[in-house]
C-alpha cells in the first residue's frame, strides 16, 4: 500500500540502531509483526502501509524504552536523508515560511494517509493542520513524528531547531491535529546562507557520484537487458519518484524490456502498452540516441520540479548511450570487428570528463574500426572549429592541424551546422572549401568521410576519417555508415560530460563572484598539503555589514564582485583565491614565493584594497580588510593550517579599519 515514504521508515531503522544495534532493530521489527530482513526497511524509494509505520513505533518505543521515540526519530531524520532529492527540492525553496506555505505538497512527499495545510503563517510563527483521512486510526507515535519533522524545518537553513505546541489531537477525538510552530528569526547576514549551499553542494555531489556509479554499471553491463535494469533502478530514486516504469527494447524486433516500481500489474500492463502522455505529477522521457529509438521512462510524483525532468532526462541519455554500444555488439557476425571496437568505445567514453578526452578517445577509434590512415575531431565552438584531437597523422601534423583559424569565412561547413541535416559526405581534392582542401594537405590524404557530431538542434563538431589513396563509392558509404554510431556515442558523451561540468560548478563555484567556493578552496589545499609548501592568507572585510545597511545588498553585491576581481587579479598564475562566504575571501599561495611571510603575497593581497570602489554607478566605497596568513609545509593538516591563518586574521581585525562609503 502506498501510504507511508520509505524514508520514514528508514529513518526509525536507523535512529533504532544507532541507539541498540542490530539485535534492537530485528527485535523491534519482530514485535511490530514484521517479516521482512532490515535491510528492506532501508530502501528510501519503497513505500508502506500506514499501519507499518505505526507499529514499528510502537516497537521502537518498547525497545528503547522511550515514550517519545516518533518525535526522535523526525528530530533526527535531516541526519538519515542528507543525499535524499527531497532535501534539494526542500532547500531551495528559500526558508521555513515558505516550506511550510507549501505544506500540502511537502506532506505529501512522505504520507499519502492525510492532508497537510497551513492555515496561518507569520513573522516566525506559523499554524499547521494536519488531518487524518477515515479508515485509519490516529497514533500518538505518528503525532509525535509529525512535531519532530516541524521542529526541523527551520534547521534545514541552518537555524536553531522550531518549537512546536501540540494544541489539538485526533488522538484526543479532534477534528484534526493542529500544530503552532515558532522559530527563531536571523537578521540578514550573507555569511548566514552558507550552511544550505553547503547542503545543496552536498546533495549535488551526491548526484554526481550516483550518475558516475551508474555509468561504470552500465558499462560492466554486457547485455541490454542488465543495463536497462540498472537504469530502473537508479533513474526513478534519483528524482524521488513515488512510482517508476522503463519500457525500451533493446533492438529493432527485441522483446520489450519492462522495469518498475511503485505500480500494480494492471497499471504496468496499461503504461507498458503505449507511451503516456505527460500530465501534472507525471514525468516522460524518451529513450533515445540520433539514430534510434528504445522506449521511454515514466516518473509520478505529486510535485515534480525542473531539475527533476533534466536529471530524468540524464540517465534517459546514459540508458540510449549503452544501449548504441550493446547494439553494436550484438551485431551480425561480418561486423564483429566493428562491433567489438564501438563498444570499446563507448566504455572508454564513459570516464571521459571534458571535451578533449571524448575527442582523444573518438579519434582512435575512429582509425581503427574505420580503418583510415588517420582519423580528426573538429570541435565547433561558438564561431570557430577547433581541431581537438587526430589519430594516425603524427604529432608535428596534428601541430599543423591544431594551429589551424578556421571561421565562417573559410568553410561553409558552418551553415551544414545550421541547416542540421547531420548527413555524411565525402570529400576529395576536388573541394573547393578551404578548410576541407587545409586538411588534405595537412595530413597528406587524397580522401575523407565526414560526419556529424550532434544531438537534436545542438552540434558539437565534426568526425573526420581520412585515406591516403580515394575510396569506391561503395566503401565510402559502409565508412559513412559506421562512422555515424560512433559519432552519436561522441554526442551523448559530450553532452553528459556538459551535464557533469554543469554540477560541477554548481557544486563548486560561488555564484555571485565566479571564484572557487568554499568547497573548491578547502580541495585545493588539501591536494597542495600533499604535494609541498605554502601559505594561506584569509581575508575579511572590516565593516561590509555597514555598506548594505547604508546603500543596500545591491551595493553590498556589486563591492564584493569587485573585490573578487582585484584580488583574482593580483594572485599569481596557478594560485587560488575563493570566496568561502559572506564577506570572508581566501587565497592559496604554493611554493616558497607564495610566503604570508615575505611580504609578497600579503602585500599583493592588501595592494588590492589601496583604491575605493565605485558601487551603484557612482558612489565610491574605502575598502579596509582584515588579513591574516600563515606558511605551510607539506603534510600538514589542513584544520590546523586554517585555524593558524585564522587566528592571524582575527588578530588583524582587532586593529582594522571599516569599510565605508566615502564623504
Amino acid at each position: 500500500m502506498r501510504e507511508t515514504a520509505g524514508v520514514t521508515l528508514r529513518a526509525i531503522v536507523r535512529y533504532v540502531r544507532a541507539r541498540g544495534g542490530d539485535g534492537a532493530v530485528r527485535l523491534m521489527l519482530g514485535l511490530a509483526g514484521e517479516t521482512e530482513p532490515p535491510e528492506a526497511y532501508d530502501d528510501p524509494r519503497r513505500w508502506w502501509p500506514y499501519a507499518t509505520k505505526v507499529n514499528v513505533l510502537e516497537a521502537a518505543a518498547k525497545v528503547l524504552g522511550d515514550p517519545a521515540v516518533g518525535l526522535h526519530v523526525g528530530q533526527s531524520i535531516l541526519s538519515y536523508n542528507r543525499g535524499h532529492p527531497l532535501r534539494l527540492g526542500l532547500l531551495l525553496l528559500g526558508g521555513p515560511a515558505q516550506l511550510l506555505r507549501l505544506s500540502t505538497s511537502m506532506s505529501a512527499r512522505l504520507n499519502a494517509t492525510g492532508e497537510m495545510r497551513t492555515m496561518s503563517s507569520g513573522r516566525g510563527t506559523a499554524t499547521v493542520r494536519f488531518q487524518l483521512r477515515d479508515g485509519y486510526r490516529p497514533s500518538r507515535f505518528d503525532c509525535d513524528y509529525t512535531r519532530g519533522l516541524l521542529t526541523q524545518l527551520p534547521v534545514l537553513y541552518g537555524r536553531a531547531a522550531a518549537t512546536v505546541a501540540h494544541d489539538e489531537c485526533q488522538v484526543n477525538g479532534a477534528e484534526a491535529c493542529i500544530y503552532t510552530v515558532r522559530w527563531r528569526r536571523r537578521r540578514w547576514l550573507r555569511r548566514a546562507a552558507e550552511p544550505v549551499e553547503d547542503a545543496v553542494g552536498d546533495v549535488l555531489a551526491g548526484q554526481i557520484e550516483q550518475l558516475q556509479r551508474t555509468v561504470a554499471d552500465l558499462v560492466a553491463a554486457e547485455r541490454p537487458e542488465r543495463a536497462l535494469a540498472v537504469v530502473a533502478e537508479r533513474a526513478g530514486p534519483a528524482v524521488d519518484a513515488e512510482a517508476f516504469l522503463l519500457v525500451a527494447a533493446p533492438a529493432p524486433g527485441a522483446p520489450r524490456q519492462v522495469h518498475g516500481f511503485g505500480l500494480s500489474d494492471s497499471e504496468i500492463d496499461v503504461l507498458a502498452a503505449s507511451p503516456p502522455t505527460s500530465f501534472a505529477g507525471t514525468l516522460v522521457v524518451d529513450i533515445a540516441s540520433p539514430n534510434r529509438y528504445y522506449g521511454y521512462l515514466v516518473a509520478f510524483c505529486r510535485d515534480f520540479r525542473d531539475a527533476e525532468r533534466r536529471l530524468l532526462e540524464a540517465y534517459a541519455g546514459l540508458a540510449a548511450v549503452a544501449l548504441d554500444g550493446l547494439g553494436a555488439l550484438e551485431a551480425a557476425a561480418d561486423r564483429q570487428h566493428t562491433a567489438e571496437s564501438l563498444l570499446s568505445l563507448a566504455r572508454t567514453l564513459t570516464v571521459a570528463r571534458t571535451a578533449d578526452e571524448v575527442a582523444d578517445v573518438t579519434a582512435e577509434a575512429v582509425r581503427t574500426v574505420m580503418a583510415a590512415d588517420s582519423a580528426t575531431v573538429v570541435l565547433l565552438e561558438r564561431d570557430r572549429l577547433r581541431v581537438a584531437a587526430n589519430a594516425g597523422g603524427g604529432d608535428e601534423r596534428e601541430r599543423q592541424a591544431r594551429r589551424l583559424a578556421i571561421s565562417r569565412a573559410d568553410t561553409a561547413l558552418f551553415e551544414r551546422f545550421q541547416a542540421g541535416s547531420g548527413a555524411a559526405r565525402v570529400y576529395d581534392r576536388d573541394s573547393t572549401d578551404l578548410f576541407i582542401l587545409g586538411l588534405l594537405d595537412t595530413f597528406g590524404h587524397d580522401a575523407m568521410v565526414m560526419v556529424d557530431i550532434a544531438r537534436p538542434g545542438h552540434p558539437y563538431g565534426l568526425l573526420v576519417a581520412a585515406y591516403d589513396t580515394p575510396q569506391d563509392k561503395a566503401r565510402m558509404r559502409e565508412i559513412a555508415g559506421r562512422m555515424a554510431g560512433v559519432a552519436d556515442q561522441a554526442a551523448n558523451a559530450l553532452r553528459t560530460c556538459e551535464l557533469l561540468e554543469a554540477d560541477r560548478r554548481a557544486a563548486h563555484v560561488d555564484a555571485l563572484t565566479g571564484l572557487a567556493g568554499r568547497r573548491a578552496f578547502l580541495a585545493a589545499l588539501d591536494l597542495a598539503l600533499g604535494s609541498g609548501d605554502g601559505a594561506v592568507l584569509l581575508i575579511d572585510l572590516d565593516g561590509f555589514r555597514a555598506v548594505n545597511d547604508s546603500l543596500g545588498h545591491a551595493a553590498g553585491d556589486e563591492l564584493l564582485a569587485a573585490v573578487a576581481a582585484r584580488l583574482g587579479a593580483g594572485i599569481r598564475p596557478g594560485d587560488v583565491v575563493a570566496r568561502l562566504g559572506g564577506d570572508e575571501f581566501a587565497v592559496l599561495a604554493h611554493g616558497p614565493g607564495g610566503q604570508a611571510g615575505d611580504g609578497d603575497l600579503a602585500g599583493r593581497v592588501e595592494a588590492c584594497f589601496a583604491d575605493p570602489v565605485t558601487v551603484l554607478g557612482g558612489t565610491p566605497v574605502e575598502v579596509r580588510a582584515s588579513v591574516g596568513g600563515t606558511r605551510f609545509a607539506r603534510g600538514e593538516e589542513s584544520r590546523v593550517v586554517l585555524h593558524r591563518a585564522g587566528a592571524a586574521m582575527h588578530d588583524a581585525k582587532r586593529h582594522a579599519v571599516a569599510v565605508r562609503p566615502r564623504q
